[in-house]
């Protein structure tokens, strides 16, 4: 049985690129997500990005990723006809997303004030780039720009421009989905309740900001910061750095040890057979280099055994360490394996994929999801379901 925490929830997604993974993971859940794409091509981010799936015109991995499990109708919002159509599928929705710049549907004849008129329990999500006001709301703006805008990344050079199998994170373009789900989830729960509608918005520049609590509060507060005594070595970096730091194995790979707190770095001390390091820590004076004395004894110990025995002993003890996977080390990785992180799935030419699941578990159910749909694949059913004069009957090719 696949999820259904969301089943009978109704949404309508009028999405591109980043914003669709708002509907994404809704639909992940057991939801209904009706995508809205304009007849020609539909949403770019079908074949978006450097690498095609089953061949190199093949769907991209966000597309199958983000817009599984949906339906999807080809209607031109352009055609005040196709307006028509579209309201009357958003007057049966719970949620309606617009996930472009913020205002489009709107100057359309179809934003939230408009839609409420027939469905007055509508929860509508404005997801964009840089949100319905402010100098920057017409700005095109796009995935690791938004961490340039939030001072957390710089898509500058190679680290953007230069494909070697890794991307940069981009933080926002991946928060906004969650952040927005989380918005649209409550405020329907208040709509089940009180019958009252919502508008929410979600600015992926924001979803970047807001990240980090440790790195603009402190700013904002500059004369009421303070670091607190003995929390920074004489290299500005913070004490008992390292006790949570990289470390290379005799095979070559690395473990991350976080053994921060007093429990766990006993526990470290008694796998690697070397109670006397605590007593760098414990001499006076000190002068600041204590870290900087145990990591060196650190690395000369972890180097002398391979990393899976390293992880084993420490597991036994309960020290906490960590492998550093590469990629590919990932997909090989037992625990990874272990918890049934993966999927299959046929794409529309025979091919099978293996994909990522959902990280949301609900026990009794296993995840399981639709291929990621063709634009105007669903054309010809939500024709007749809701009654549309302009969505033909034939599948889009």
């Amino acid at each position: 049985m696949s999820y259904d925490l969301l089943s009978g929830l109704l949404v309508v997604e009028v999405a591109q690129f980043g914003p669709d993974s708002l509907g994404g993971y809704l639909a992940d859940l057991g939801a209904r997500v009706i995508k809205v794409e304009p007849p020609e091509g539909g949403d770019p981010l079908r074949y978006s990005g450097p690498l095609g799936a089953g061949s190199a015109e093949g769907f991209s991995y966000m597309h199958l990723r983000w817009n599984r499990g949906k339906e999807s109708v080809a209607i031109d919002l352009r055609d005040p006809a196709g307006i028509e159509d579209f309201r009357r599928i958003a007057a049966r929705a719970d949620v309606v997303v617009e996930g472009m710049r913020a205002g489009v549907l709107e100057r359309l004849g179809a934003g939230y004030e408009r839609l409420r008129r027939d469905n007055p329990k509508l929860v509508f999500c404005s997801i964009s780039g840089m949100g319905r006001s402010g100098p920057y709301m017409k700005m095109a703006s796009h995935g690791p720009s938004f961490d340039a805008f939030a001072g957390i990344g710089a898509p500058i050079g190679e680290s953007i421009s230069k494909y070697e199998g890794r991307q940069p994170a981009a933080i926002g373009m991946h928060a906004m989905g969650l952040h927005g789900a989380l918005g649209v989830l409550a405020a329907v729960i208040r709509a089940q309740r009180t019958g009252e509608g919502a508008l929410i918005e979600i600015a992926a520049a924001e979803s970047s900001a807001h990240w980090l609590p440790d790195v603009l509060e402190p700013l904002l507060n500059r004369d009421r910061t303070h670091v607190r005594p003995g929390y920074l070595d004489a290299l500005g970096r913070m004490r008992f750095w390292a006790r949570m730091e990289n470390y290379r194995a005799r095979d070559g790979k690395l473990i991350y040890i976080q053994s921060l707190t007093d429990k766990s770095w006993r526990a470290l001390l008694q796998a690697i057979e070397r109670p006397d390091l605590q007593a760098i820590y414990d001499r006076e004076p000190r002068d600041g280099m204590e870290d900087a004395e145990v990591a060196r004894e650190l690395a000369a110990v972890i180097a002398t055994r391979d990393r899976a025995e390293w992880l084993e002993r420490f597991a036994a003890v309960n020290a906490a360490a960590m492998p550093v996977n590469e990629l590919a080390e990932v997909l090989d990785d037992p625990h990874f394996r272990a918890r049934g992180n993966t999927y299959r799935t046929v794409l529309p030419d025979g091919q099978e994929l293996e994909l990522l699941s959902s990280p949301i578990r609900v026990e009794g159910q296993a995840f399981d999801s639709r291929l990621a749909p063709e634009c105007g694949e669903d054309n010809a059913s939500l024709a007749v379901e809701f009654g549309l004069e302009t969505v033909g009957g034939a599948l889009a090719t």
